[in-house]
Protein backbone atom coordinates (compact mmCIF):
# COMPACT_ATOMS: atom_id res chain seq x y z
CA UNK A 1 0.00 0.00 0.00
CA UNK A 2 7.88 10.60 3.15
CA UNK A 3 9.18 14.06 2.47
CA UNK A 4 6.13 14.80 5.07
CA UNK A 5 4.78 13.85 8.28
CA UNK A 6 2.53 11.01 7.21
CA UNK A 7 -0.20 10.86 9.27
CA UNK A 8 0.89 12.64 12.55
CA UNK A 9 0.50 15.98 10.40
CA UNK A 10 -2.58 14.70 9.06
CA UNK A 11 -4.57 14.40 12.44
CA UNK A 12 -2.89 17.65 14.28
CA UNK A 13 -4.41 19.19 11.41
CA UNK A 14 -7.99 17.80 12.14
CA UNK A 15 -7.97 17.77 15.42
CA UNK A 16 -7.13 21.63 15.72
CA UNK A 17 -9.76 22.20 13.39
CA UNK A 18 -11.65 19.74 14.53
CA UNK A 19 -12.66 22.51 17.59
CA UNK A 20 -13.82 25.49 15.01
CA UNK A 21 -17.52 25.14 13.83
CA UNK A 22 -17.41 23.30 10.67
CA UNK A 23 -19.08 26.21 8.68
CA UNK A 24 -15.55 28.27 8.98
CA UNK A 25 -13.60 24.94 8.09
CA UNK A 26 -12.09 25.83 4.46
CA UNK A 27 -10.80 22.73 2.37
CA UNK A 28 -7.49 24.40 2.34
CA UNK A 29 -6.88 23.59 5.76
CA UNK A 30 -7.63 19.74 4.61
CA UNK A 31 -4.89 19.68 1.66
CA UNK A 32 -1.60 18.58 3.73
CA UNK A 33 -4.08 16.42 5.23
CA UNK A 34 -5.13 14.62 2.61
CA UNK A 35 -1.44 14.39 0.90
CA UNK A 36 -0.39 12.47 4.30
CA UNK A 37 -2.92 10.25 4.36
CA UNK A 38 -2.86 9.67 0.72
CA UNK A 39 1.23 8.92 1.07
CA UNK A 40 0.45 6.38 4.00
CA UNK A 41 -1.59 4.52 1.63
CA UNK A 42 0.87 4.65 -1.28
CA UNK A 43 3.82 2.87 1.21
CA UNK A 44 1.54 0.27 1.81
CA UNK A 45 0.81 -0.44 -1.44
CA UNK A 46 4.18 -0.24 -2.10
CA UNK A 47 5.23 -2.55 0.16
CA UNK A 48 2.84 -4.92 -1.03
CA UNK A 49 3.79 -5.00 -4.66
CA UNK A 50 7.56 -5.31 -3.83
CA UNK A 51 6.79 -8.16 -1.91
CA UNK A 52 4.69 -9.68 -4.34
CA UNK A 53 7.04 -8.88 -7.31
CA UNK A 54 9.84 -10.44 -5.76
CA UNK A 55 8.26 -12.97 -4.37
CA UNK A 56 9.96 -16.76 -3.99
CA UNK A 57 11.01 -17.02 -7.65
CA UNK A 58 14.47 -18.92 -8.33
CA UNK A 59 16.15 -16.00 -10.28
CA UNK A 60 15.30 -12.60 -8.63
CA UNK A 61 14.67 -10.21 -10.99
CA UNK A 62 17.31 -7.17 -11.51
CA UNK A 63 16.89 -4.74 -9.12
CA UNK A 64 16.73 -1.14 -11.01
CA UNK A 65 16.45 -3.52 -14.53
CA UNK A 66 14.01 -3.73 -17.04
CA UNK A 67 12.30 -6.86 -14.81
CA UNK A 68 11.75 -4.49 -12.15
CA UNK A 69 9.01 -1.83 -12.30
CA UNK A 70 9.51 -1.08 -8.10
CA UNK A 71 13.46 -1.32 -6.94
CA UNK A 72 16.10 0.90 -7.96
CA UNK A 73 19.85 0.10 -7.97
CA UNK A 74 20.25 1.38 -4.41
CA UNK A 75 18.51 -1.15 -3.06
CA UNK A 76 19.76 -4.87 -2.83
CA UNK A 77 17.55 -8.29 -2.84
CA UNK A 78 18.56 -11.43 -1.22
CA UNK A 79 16.91 -14.77 -0.52
CA UNK A 80 17.32 -17.35 2.16
CA UNK A 81 15.59 -20.44 0.44
CA UNK A 82 16.31 -22.39 3.80
CA UNK A 83 14.04 -19.71 5.65
CA UNK A 84 12.22 -18.62 2.97
CA UNK A 85 13.28 -15.37 4.15
CA UNK A 86 12.91 -12.06 1.26
CA UNK A 87 15.12 -8.89 2.22
CA UNK A 88 14.62 -5.43 0.50
CA UNK A 89 17.46 -3.63 1.67
CA UNK A 90 17.51 0.12 1.09
CA UNK A 91 20.92 0.70 2.89
CA UNK A 92 21.96 2.32 5.75
CA UNK A 93 21.99 6.18 3.90
CA UNK A 94 18.85 7.84 2.12
CA UNK A 95 18.39 5.86 -1.50
CA UNK A 96 15.90 7.68 -4.15
CA UNK A 97 13.26 5.20 -4.94
CA UNK A 98 11.39 5.55 -8.75
CA UNK A 99 8.43 7.25 -6.89
CA UNK A 100 10.39 10.15 -5.95
CA UNK A 101 10.49 9.31 -2.08
CA UNK A 102 14.16 8.57 0.22
CA UNK A 103 13.60 5.80 1.68
CA UNK A 104 16.24 3.36 4.15
CA UNK A 105 16.71 0.50 6.28
CA UNK A 106 15.19 -3.30 5.29
CA UNK A 107 11.45 -4.49 4.39
CA UNK A 108 11.83 -7.87 5.68
CA UNK A 109 9.11 -10.80 4.10
CA UNK A 110 8.26 -14.05 5.82
CA UNK A 111 6.87 -16.73 3.36
CA UNK A 112 5.15 -19.92 5.00
CA UNK A 113 2.50 -22.36 3.51
CA UNK A 114 2.32 -23.05 -0.24
CA UNK A 115 5.19 -21.29 -2.56
CA UNK A 116 4.22 -17.40 -3.09
CA UNK A 117 1.67 -17.15 -5.75
CA UNK A 118 -0.27 -20.26 -4.76
CA UNK A 119 -3.45 -20.20 -3.14
CA UNK A 120 -2.76 -20.29 0.83
CA UNK A 121 0.56 -18.68 0.16
CA UNK A 122 1.23 -16.12 3.57
CA UNK A 123 3.90 -13.51 3.66
CA UNK A 124 4.56 -11.78 6.89
CA UNK A 125 6.03 -8.49 6.19
CA UNK A 126 8.18 -6.59 8.51
CA UNK A 127 10.69 -3.82 9.08
CA UNK A 128 14.11 -3.13 10.57
CA UNK A 129 15.71 0.29 11.06
CA UNK A 130 13.30 1.82 8.21
CA UNK A 131 12.44 5.51 7.35
CA UNK A 132 10.55 6.92 4.47
CA UNK A 133 11.89 10.67 3.80
CA UNK A 134 13.53 10.41 7.25
CA UNK A 135 10.11 9.47 9.66
CA UNK A 136 10.42 5.88 10.56
CA UNK A 137 7.80 3.31 9.57
CA UNK A 138 7.18 0.37 11.80
CA UNK A 139 5.34 -2.19 9.72
CA UNK A 140 3.97 -5.75 11.05
CA UNK A 141 1.35 -7.00 8.28
CA UNK A 142 0.21 -10.22 6.56
CA UNK A 143 -0.76 -10.75 2.82
CA UNK A 144 -2.72 -14.34 2.57
CA UNK A 145 -2.80 -15.30 -1.19
CA UNK A 146 -6.47 -16.43 -1.71
CA UNK A 147 -5.70 -17.94 -5.12
CA UNK A 148 -8.55 -16.85 -8.35
CA UNK A 149 -12.10 -15.96 -7.54
CA UNK A 150 -14.46 -16.86 -10.41
CA UNK A 151 -13.61 -13.72 -12.41
CA UNK A 152 -10.04 -15.42 -12.77
CA UNK A 153 -8.43 -12.82 -10.98
CA UNK A 154 -5.51 -12.73 -8.27
CA UNK A 155 -7.06 -12.27 -4.75
CA UNK A 156 -4.70 -11.19 -1.81
CA UNK A 157 -6.03 -10.12 1.69
CA UNK A 158 -4.13 -7.54 3.42
CA UNK A 159 -4.22 -7.31 6.98
CA UNK A 160 -2.20 -4.52 8.73
CA UNK A 161 -1.50 -5.36 12.34
CA UNK A 162 0.17 -2.53 12.77
CA UNK A 163 1.55 0.31 11.21
CA UNK A 164 3.45 2.60 13.27
CA UNK A 165 4.79 6.38 11.57
CA UNK A 166 6.90 7.84 14.02
CA UNK A 167 7.89 11.40 13.51
CA UNK A 168 9.22 14.75 15.38
CA UNK A 169 5.55 15.19 17.00
CA UNK A 170 4.96 11.87 18.26
CA UNK A 171 3.93 8.88 17.23
CA UNK A 172 0.62 7.10 15.46
CA UNK A 173 -0.90 3.99 15.35
CA UNK A 174 -2.85 2.55 12.29
CA UNK A 175 -3.91 -0.88 11.27
CA UNK A 176 -6.54 -2.00 8.17
CA UNK A 177 -7.82 -4.79 6.26
CA UNK A 178 -7.61 -4.52 2.72
CA UNK A 179 -8.36 -6.77 0.06
CA UNK A 180 -6.35 -6.70 -3.23
CA UNK A 181 -7.96 -8.06 -6.90
CA UNK A 182 -5.40 -7.92 -9.55
CA UNK A 183 -7.78 -7.35 -12.44
CA UNK A 184 -4.82 -7.17 -15.37
CA UNK A 185 -1.71 -8.89 -15.90
CA UNK A 186 -2.65 -12.05 -13.94
CA UNK A 187 -1.29 -14.75 -16.66
CA UNK A 188 1.87 -12.79 -17.45
CA UNK A 189 5.46 -11.97 -16.08
CA UNK A 190 5.95 -8.33 -17.23
CA UNK A 191 4.49 -6.35 -14.27
CA UNK A 192 3.88 -3.39 -16.15
CA UNK A 193 0.45 -4.27 -17.26
CA UNK A 194 -0.60 -5.44 -13.89
CA UNK A 195 -3.45 -3.61 -12.45
CA UNK A 196 -5.00 -3.87 -8.84
CA UNK A 197 -8.48 -2.79 -7.15
CA UNK A 198 -8.14 -1.96 -3.58
CA UNK A 199 -11.13 -2.39 -0.95
CA UNK A 200 -11.41 -1.97 3.08
CA UNK A 201 -11.07 0.23 5.64
CA UNK A 202 -8.57 1.50 8.66
CA UNK A 203 -8.41 2.86 12.06
CA UNK A 204 -6.08 4.52 14.54
CA UNK A 205 -5.26 7.24 17.30
CA UNK A 206 -3.53 9.93 16.59
CA UNK A 207 0.08 11.23 18.63
CA UNK A 208 -2.67 12.58 21.32
CA UNK A 209 -4.31 9.22 21.73
CA UNK A 210 -7.69 10.86 19.90
CA UNK A 211 -9.15 8.24 17.10
CA UNK A 212 -10.04 7.87 13.67
CA UNK A 213 -11.05 6.00 10.71
CA UNK A 214 -10.91 5.39 7.03
CA UNK A 215 -12.92 3.86 4.53
CA UNK A 216 -12.79 3.37 0.70
CA UNK A 217 -15.99 3.65 -0.52
CA UNK A 218 -15.18 2.94 -4.21
CA UNK A 219 -11.89 0.88 -5.32
CA UNK A 220 -8.57 2.55 -5.38
CA UNK A 221 -7.26 1.68 -8.95
CA UNK A 222 -3.40 0.76 -8.88
CA UNK A 223 -1.67 0.73 -12.22
CA UNK A 224 1.73 -0.49 -12.18
CA UNK A 225 2.69 1.11 -15.09
CA UNK A 226 2.07 4.61 -13.63
CA UNK A 227 5.22 6.49 -12.46
CA UNK A 228 3.28 7.47 -9.47
CA UNK A 229 2.13 5.76 -6.60
CA UNK A 230 -1.18 7.07 -6.27
CA UNK A 231 -4.27 5.36 -7.97
CA UNK A 232 -5.66 6.54 -10.93
CA UNK A 233 -9.17 6.22 -9.74
CA UNK A 234 -10.85 5.55 -6.23
CA UNK A 235 -12.25 7.43 -3.20
CA UNK A 236 -11.53 7.03 0.34
CA UNK A 237 -12.99 8.74 3.50
CA UNK A 238 -11.67 9.94 6.79
CA UNK A 239 -13.79 10.37 9.73
CA UNK A 240 -13.40 12.01 12.95
CA UNK A 241 -15.42 13.16 15.85
CA UNK A 242 -16.14 16.50 14.28
CA UNK A 243 -15.43 16.40 10.28
CA UNK A 244 -14.97 14.08 7.49
CA UNK A 245 -12.70 14.18 4.59
CA UNK A 246 -13.30 12.95 1.39
CA UNK A 247 -10.16 12.18 -1.28
CA UNK A 248 -11.09 11.30 -5.06
CA UNK A 249 -8.02 10.47 -6.61
CA UNK A 250 -9.87 10.96 -10.30
CA UNK A 251 -11.52 13.94 -10.36
CA UNK A 252 -11.52 14.41 -14.14
CA UNK A 253 -12.75 10.70 -14.66
CA UNK A 254 -10.41 9.70 -17.17
CA UNK A 255 -7.75 7.67 -15.11
CA UNK A 256 -5.28 9.69 -15.75
CA UNK A 257 -1.49 9.32 -14.32
CA UNK A 258 -1.42 12.16 -12.26
CA UNK A 259 -0.93 13.27 -9.14
CA UNK A 260 -4.35 15.34 -9.24
CA UNK A 261 -6.99 14.83 -6.88
CA UNK A 262 -9.91 16.09 -5.23
CA UNK A 263 -10.47 17.08 -1.67
CA UNK A 264 -13.92 17.62 0.21
CA UNK A 265 -14.55 18.51 3.80
CA UNK A 266 -17.89 17.47 5.27
CA UNK A 267 -20.49 18.78 2.69
CA UNK A 268 -18.53 21.70 1.20
CA UNK A 269 -18.01 21.98 -2.96
CA UNK A 270 -14.41 19.72 -3.60
CA UNK A 271 -11.39 21.52 -4.06
CA UNK A 272 -8.45 20.07 -6.46
CA UNK A 273 -5.26 19.81 -5.14
CA UNK A 274 -1.59 18.39 -6.09
CA UNK A 275 -0.26 15.32 -3.87
CA UNK A 276 3.39 15.33 -3.66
Amino acid sequence: MKRHISLAAFITILLVVGCKRKEQVSPEAFREVAEDMARLEGEQSHTNSIADEQGEIRVLRRVGGADSTLLPPCAQVSYDSVQRLLTIDFGRTNCLCRDGVYRRGKILVQFSGPRWRQAGARAFITTDSFFVNDNQHIIQKVLFHEGLNASGERVLRDTVISHQVITPDGTVQWSATRTYRQTQGQNTLNRRDDVWLIEGGAQGTSRRGRPFSTQIIDPLKVVISCVFEHPVKGIWRLTTQNHTVTLNYDPYGNEACDRVASLQVDNGSPVNITLR
